[in-house]
C-alpha cells in the first residue's frame, strides 16, 4: 500500500501558509525532518501521527492518504455491483445502490448517469414509469448544468433526448438532438488521422459498429420513402458487417 501522507504534509502545509521551520518548532522537530517527510524519504514517528492529524484537524487515516485509497476502492465496487445487477435486469436494485452511493459520493456523474438508467428501466403502472422518466430527466438535466466530465457530459446530452421523447416533449427531444456534434465530429474521426499501426487499425475497426448502426437508421428511412435504395442500402450494410467480423 503506498502511502501519502508525505505530500499530503506538504500540500496541508502550505495551505496553511506555514513554513517547513515554524511547523518542525511547532512539532518539536527538526525541520530537516520536516523536509524528508515531504521528499518522501522517509515517514514520521507513529508517536507523532495523532499530533498531526489533529494539527491538520484530519483522521490519521485521512492524514496517512489510505481513505482515499479505501474509497477508491469502494467506489469501484459499487460500479461493479451496478455492472452485473444491470446484466440481469435488477434494476429496482440498482435504483436503490445508486440512491445509497451517491449519499457518499454526492453528485458524482458517472453514478448519476447510472441512476438515471436504472430508473428509466424500472417496471410498474404508467403512474409510476412517468414519475421515475421525469426524475431521471431531472437527473440529466443536474448532469448537464454541474457535470465536469466530457464523455459523461457528451453521453448525456444523446440520452437526455430520447428521455424528453418519451415523456412527450418532442420540441424538446429536437431542440437538444440538434445540440449534438454531426458524424464528422467524433472521436473516431478524429484519432484515425493522428494514431499509426495498429492502434489506428483497431480504431477504424470500431468504428465500424456505431457506423453500421447509423448507416441503417438512415438508410431505412430513405428506403422507405424511395423503395430503390433498398437494395444498395442493404449492399452496403452486408458489406459493413462482414468488416466487422474477426479474421
Amino acid at each position: 500500500m503506498e502511502l501519502k501522507i508525505g505530500e499530503n504534509i506538504k500540500r496541508l502545509r502550505k495551505a496553511k501558509d506555514i513554513s517547513q521551520e515554524d511547523f518542525a518548532k511547532l512539532l518539536g522537530v527538526s525541520s530537516q525532518s520536516v523536509s524528508r517527510w515531504e521528499n518522501g524519504v522517509c515517514y514520521p514517528d507513529m508517536e507523532l501521527l495523532p499530533a498531526l492529524a489533529q494539527f491538520f484537524k484530519l483522521s490519521v487515516d485521512e492524514l496517512l492518504g489510505t481513505g482515499d485509497l479505501e474509497k477508491s476502492r469502494r467506489y469501484n465496487e459499487i460500479n461493479e455491483t451496478w455492472a452485473r445487477n444491470n446484466a440481469a435486469g435488477k434494476n429496482a436494485e440498482n435504483a436503490a445502490l445508486m440512491r445509497k452511493a451517491l449519499r457518499n459520493f454526492p453528485n458524482d456523474a458517472l453514478l448519476l448517469v447510472q441512476l438515471s438508467t436504472s430508473l428509466e428501466k424500472l417496471e410498474g403502472n404508467e403512474e409510476e414509469r412517468r414519475r421515475n422518466l421525469r426524475e431521471s430527466i431531472a437527473i440529466q438535466e443536474q448532469i448537464l448544468r454541474f457535470g465536469e466530465d466530457s464523455e459523461v457530459r457528451a453521453a448525456t446530452m444523446y440520452n437526455i433526448c430520447f428521455s424528453y421523447w418519451k415523456n412527450g416533449d418532442r420540441e424538446k427531444a429536437v431542440a437538444q438532438a440538434r445540440k449534438l456534434p454531426n458524424l464528422y465530429k467524433s472521436r473516431e474521426n478524429a484519432l484515425v488521422y493522428f494514431l499509426e499501426g495498429e492502434e489506428r487499425r483497431q480504431v477504424s475497426a470500431a468504428a465500424l459498429a456505431p457506423l453500421s448502426w447509423a448507416l441503417e437508421k438512415h438508410l431505412t428511412v430513405l428506403g422507405d420513402s424511395d423503395p430503390a435504395l433498398r437494395e444498395p442500402a442493404a449492399k452496403i450494410l452486408s458489406l459493413l458487417h462482414s468488416i466487422q467480423q474477426p479474421t
